[in-house]
């Protein structure tokens, strides 16, 4: 980018004696978007100040000026005005038929039409730039808009898709060694890495980019790069670290000048101080941001520095000045009414609440958690804004588990577990942003109703850093016993889920972690829950990976915890409660979705046991729709009319993500260049299933489900309407799940519910001799479900 900005100066000085000469022109312009490119939106916008009377009477120049217009225009978040430009550029272009220069206007339009709003618009504009690009052999123009689609696909949350993109991308600007744009594509790969959990792929992309930015002089992907290795290990807790990088992130962002990255990062900055214990760095890089916030006058920026300033005061015991600040941020936060300005308030009333409970003034800290509650009620289809949701969700679940603890502290355990309960249908509701957050009936007056009316014994978990808890809800009684710590117990289910994959029998070789979750999660409550009994397990944290039929029960008699109960999982007892009366056992009829052909060998290997799994389970049927082979892709779900199916059953590969677990998908034949169906599209079609079962693969001729993820999955045919969702929660082999859903199907079609047929093909393996009796074999598969039964 330097060579090409002396380049460009070399022309303007060269044909600077006629300011009304084309090649004038075209020098100056290239020199304006070299600026506009390294993030420098007011060198290059002066170089664009000029009457276009005074051009020259080229329509390739005067489209130009215009576009570079909307550029500087979008490059100052200005984007309905950059988007009037561009339309602007593209009728003149247009009517002199500049091909290629109409390719450039609708890539640099597509991003105007995202930010604006319009997904649909923008990748309209793309894929008609991308055939002008290659109509044209312009290698650089199609990587960019190969680019630009990623980008698409990134912003609408589908990280794997745009990972494809980049790649494709990436592919073309190695060759022509094109930096900045590498730099770009692989700040953008490492983010979409990020978002799907897997921040081990994303570090060397942002280094890479990092380098990449440095040697082109790029000064835009040089600090995002480095402010995103900066969280990367804030996250790990690795403070030092990420004060460093964080620092770099600045002194790159002070030389664009960029005051908001500036700003951003220098109260990141002050965050990871006060986490570091140092408050005199956190106090100045704060009032720098708060300096520059001044400037910006972004009011929504200006909170995260003032909530640093009210935590500083609060570490330093000036409790009173604390309060102050924390109160400002709200004061202006409710001011704003901005959607964006919600997930600051929310935190800024969840720091006051815990600050008044230790300075004891327990009545107003109430009052502020649930003055947090009502704006979580009030506003909870506002909060998930794509940009916002994952900071909003995460000070959600703080909010909640502050309060949880406040109440238990003071002994009010029921009204407690309310407020947990309502925690997780909230959550999903969110997260689902379906019926269930606007539709939901209010909660039961007493949750013993719901276990009475759904013959079910709850034991509903809730895991913290400090103490966790669980509560056993039966007819008769509500009751609260406190367990260890979130860390011990995640380690803990850590440990047995590797001795299961070990295949180890848990019930005489491969540690003592099994016996201890037995001990910790479930010997306090079973004096409170009869053998024979039903039980639902509401679940958090890792023991979503955990199925609780698999723990080994101590005593004389050595066995399964599953032989003595019968067990469902749900997401929470107020979504139970809302569905008490809507349970189904139609299993008449089925749309059978399975062994589709492989869209990559490599990464999703035929499956070997598929065809024999659909067979087995067809013949049970009389009114079956099968697709399969060619014929098993994305669309066939929809054009299936699934709402007619009782039962519903995929056998394919799955790819389950468990930081946004609505980009999970089953992966199915290849159709155009989509082989995804993704729980999101699921939760938008409607269905009246009793039964769907997800007997997804992943790996050569192995069975895989990530907890969160899958239970996220499963959440999507729940918001679909389905009553129950077989899921799995490990790698398993693929012969033994074909045996275990063919006699499951065998006793569903006897009458049993889904949870007596998937718990009845369980035992008929625990009681085999062959090594389909160990639990890595039948204990990865568990019923979830909303609806028990009865009447509310």
């Amino acid at each position: 980018m330097q060579q090409a900005l002396a380049l460009a100066d070399r022309g303007v000085a060269l044909f600077g004696t006629n300011t009304h000469s084309e090649w004038y022109w075209k020098f100056r312009l290239l020199k304006a978007e070299v600026f506009l490119s390294l993030g420098k939106a007011a060198e290059g916008s002066k170089l664009l100040e000029a009457p276009v009377s005074g051009l020259p009477d080229s329509p390739d120049i005067q489209a130009r000026l215009i576009l570079d217009k909307g550029f500087a225009e979008f490059s100052t978040s200005h984007y309905p005005e950059s988007k009037r430009l561009f339309d602007q550029s593209l009728q003149l272009a247009e009517s002199h038929q500049l091909e290629t220069l109409v390719a450039e206007i609708k890539v640099r339009r597509s991003a105007a039409l995202a930010r604006l709003g319009d997904a649909a618009a923008s990748e309209s504009d793309l894929r008609d730039a991308l055939r002008l690009a290659r109509r044209a052999k312009d290698t650089y123009l199609e990587a960019t808009v190969l680019g630009n689609l990623g980008f698409i696909r990134m912003t609408s949350a589908h990280y794997d898709e745009a990972i494809s993109w980049f790649k494709q991308s990436l592919v073309l600007f190695g060759r022509l060694r094109a930096k900045v744009a590498m730099a770009r594509a692989l700040n953008n790969t490492g983010y979409c890495y990020t978002q799907l959990g897997q921040p081990e792929k994303a570090v060397p992309l942002f280094e890479e980019a990092v380098r990449l930015a440095a040697d082109s002089g790029d000064l835009i992907d040089r600090y995002l790069g480095l402010g995103h290795l900066a969280e990367w290990y804030e996250s790990k807790g690795e403070h030092a670290k990420a004060l460093v990088y964080y620092q770099q992130a600045i002194d790159a962002a002070q030389q664009s000048p960029s005051p908001y990255w500036t700003a951003k990062w220098l109260y990141e900055v002050a965050a990871t101080s006060i986490a570091a214990g140092d408050l005199a760095r956190a106090e100045d890089c704060n009032r720098r941001a708060l300096e520059l916030e001044a400037q910006i006058r972004n009011p929504v920026e200006s909170l995260p520095p003032h909530i640093n300033a009210a935590r500083i005061a609060e570490a330093r015991q000036q409790s009173s000045q604390a309060e102050q600040f924390y109160s400002s941020v709200i004061q202006a936060a409710e001011k704003l009414k901005a959607t964006e300005a919600t997930g600051f308030l929310l935190e800024a009333r969840g720091r006051l609440a815990n600050l008044l409970v230790r300075t004891h003034h327990q009545r107003s800290a109430e009052n502020q958690f649930q003055l947090a509650l009502a704006l979580i009620n009030a506003r909870r289809s506002e909060l998930i804004d794509y940009e916002y949701r994952i900071s909003y969700l995460s000070s959600l679940a703080q909010f909640y588990r502050d309060y949880v603890d406040f109440l238990v502290a003071q002994n009010r355990n029921a009204e407690a577990l309310r407020i947990a309960e309502s925690s997780r249908a909230r959550v999903l509701a969110e997260l689902l942003g379906g019926s269930s957050a606007s539709g939901a009936a209010a909660p039961p007056a007493d949750y013993r109703t719901v276990a009475r009316a759904s013959n079910n014994i709850f034991l509903s978990y809730w895991l913290a850093p400090v103490r966790s808890f669980l509560w056993v809800i039966t007819p008769s009684r509500i009751s609260l016993f406190k367990l260890p710590p979130e860390p011990e117990i995640s380690s803990l289910v850590n440990d047995y889920l590797g001795a299961i994959e070990g295949l180890h029998d848990p019930k005489r070789e491969g540690g003592n972690a099994g016996h201890e979750l037995y001990e910790r999660l479930l010997a306090p409550a079973l004096p409170l829950v009869p053998a024979g009994s039903n039980v639902a397990i509401v679940a958090d944290g890792a023991l979503h990976n955990l199925d609780f039929g698999t723990l080994p029960v101590s005593g004389s008699s050595s066995h399964y915890w599953i032989e003595d109960v019968t067990l469902s999982v749900v997401p929470s007892i107020d979504l139970v409660y809302r569905n008490l009366g809507l349970h189904s056992r139609r299993t008449d009829s089925l749309l059978l979705i399975g062994d589709p052909s492989p869209p990559d060998q490599e990464s999703f290997p035929k499956l070997l046991n598929a065809a024999l799994e659909v067979s087995d389970i067809e013949r049970q049927f009389r009114q079956t729709v099968l697709r399969s082979g060619a014929q098993a892709d994305p669309g066939a779900y929809a054009e299936s009319h699934p709402a007619q199916f009782s039962v519903i059953h995929f056998a394919a590969h799955a790819e389950a993500n468990e930081r946004d677990p609505l980009d999970s998908a089953i992966i199915l034949s290849p159709r155009g260049d989509t082989y995804k169906l993704y729980a999101r599209d699921i939760a938008a079609l409607p269905i009246r299933a009793n039964l769907v079962t997800l007997s997804a693969c992943r790996g050569a001729g192995s069975r895989t489900y990530a907890g969160e993820g899958l239970v996220g999955f499963a959440w999507a045919f729940l918001e679909a309407g389905s009553r129950n969702v077989v899921a799995g929660l490990w790698e398993v082999d693929d012969a033994s799940t074909a045996k275990l859903m063919e006699r499951m199907y065998f006793h569903l079609r006897s009458g049993a519910t889904p949870q007596q047929a998937l718990r009845t093909a369980k035992l008929e393996l625990v009681q085999s001799t062959g090594p389909y009796s160990k639990p890595y074999y039948w204990g990865p598969f568990e019923v979830i479900t909303d609806s028990l039964g009865g009447k509310r």
